[in-house]
């Protein structure tokens, strides 16, 4: 069995990129099957046992374990153990709702589950009496639920099914995460943009990475942190489906970060980051507030971070690429501008699409700028670097953004 929870081991989203995702593919290479065990001594040494969970990896763990459910054709097991090792952890994984979601449940008073894990029920009981926040629950977003998938039927393209889906996510999202975002100064006072922002990535989960999408938001004293992960088809079977327009050339970007040649790593990692890339550049021509305002808001507006997965690569960003974002930010929101002004006219002047294209070709060029300094960082010291590689593909779209309590 693989072991989900190390003693003396708080399983974080690196050591779960790092150390975890290695043991699960080093054990289906020698066993052709998976199991998981919740604590690495189970029963055993419990007195000198500790396990701990950040509560934003836990979107991640239930996207990898749907990803092997759909592989294997059947729920995976997991054994867990409940003893004074365990208490805490596990109380914590079921008030936060993961059995619910990852098990088989039908009561539709709780979250319908996605029966992705089969366990125990009877492990499950007799905890302690401290209670952690009620919001503080993973989410699942499917298009099977409440029967989007019907709905979406009757829209004749890809436009009028991605408007319905935000129009049907911005309550939902709304309900489960406002009162979060109201309890840190730095989100409270974007509160209707971070809203806008979330409902247009659950969208983009659940209509084009073909899978269901997992969401978790945690507050303490110190953050704010939130964590949005899907297995669909990722960045570049995505970015394929894009057409070109007087904004976007689809892969102009990327070709010209491929010649660049900067970073001495594999061609396949390298494709990664420049997908990674090129999808914020997408997100940056948009009409709509999305991936690129989301990582702008964290790291200008609020000196964050914010951590962006794609297959084994990891782009971390934050207030140390202030210079080269702040260049961005400025380019896009000259062009948002643009484009609101477009959707009150409903029309777009040759003149307008002449400066509009001209902004776009700005942001391409700064975010080649971008690249440069990250990889010229990366080569004078990858362990401080913002880009990370990791030995094990992880499949889909892992977002992951902390957000500090006091303000700048």
């Amino acid at each position: 069995m693989v072991n989900i929870l190390n003693n003396n081991e708080k399983l974080t989203p690196y050591v779960f990129y790092s150390r975890f995702l290695y043991d699960v593919a080093k054990y289906i290479q020698e066993s052709g099957q998976v199991e998981f065990k919740l604590a690495e001594n189970g029963d055993s040494f419990i007195y000198e046992s500790n396990y701990n969970i950040d509560p934003i990896t836990i979107p991640l763990l239930l996207s990898l374990v749907e990803q092997l459910s759909k592989f294997y054709k059947q729920p995976i097991n997991l054994a867990l153990y409940n003893n004074l090792a365990t208490k805490n952890v596990l109380n914590f994984l079921y008030k936060s709702d993961f059995f619910y979601v990852a098990g088989n449940n039908r009561n539709p008073y709780f979250p319908i589950g996605r029966n992705i894990l089969k366990f125990k029920e009877e492990y499950l009981g007799d905890f302690i009496s401290r209670n952690p926040r009620s919001e503080h629950k993973v989410r699942c977003y499917s298009i099977i639920d409440n029967d989007l998938d019907q709905k979406l039927c009757k829209f004749d393209n890809e436009d009028q099914k991605r408007d319905f889906l935000i129009s049907q996510y911005i309550y939902t999202v709304r309900d489960h995460f406002k009162d979060l975002l109201i309890d840190n100064i730095n989100t409270n006072e974007q509160l209707d943009l971070y809203i806008e922002i979330l409902s247009e990535l659950i969208t983009n989960g659940v209509l084009h990475s073909k899978s269901n999408t997992f969401a978790l938001m945690f507050v303490n004293r110190f953050a704010t942190k939130f964590s949005i992960s899907d297995n669909g088809i990722g960045f570049s079977e995505s970015l394929k489906s894009k057409k070109e327009d007087f904004l976007y050339k689809p892969f102009r970007l990327k070709e010209i970060l491929n010649s660049k040649k900067l970073l001495n790593v594999n061609f396949k990692v390298l494709e990664n980051l420049s997908y990674i890339i090129e999808t914020l550049y997408f997100s940056s021509l948009k009409d709509r507030k999305g991936l690129f305002d989301l990582m702008i808001s964290v790291v200008i507006n609020s000196n964050g971070y914010f951590r962006l997965h794609s297959e084994n690569t990891q782009i971390i960003i934050s207030n140390r690429m202030s210079k080269e974002l702040l260049k961005l930010k400025d380019i896009r929101d000259e062009l948002f501008k643009y484009h609101r002004k477009k959707l009150i006219k409903n029309e777009v002047t040759d003149e307008e699409i002449k400066i509009m294209s001209s902004l776009s070709e700005k942001l391409r060029e700064n975010f080649i700028l971008l690249y440069e300094n990250i990889s010229n960082r990366y080569n004078d010291d990858y362990r401080y670097s913002s880009l990370r590689f990791f030995n094990v593909k992880f499949r889909g779209v892992h977002i992951e953004v902390e957000i500090p309590s006091n303000k700048i």
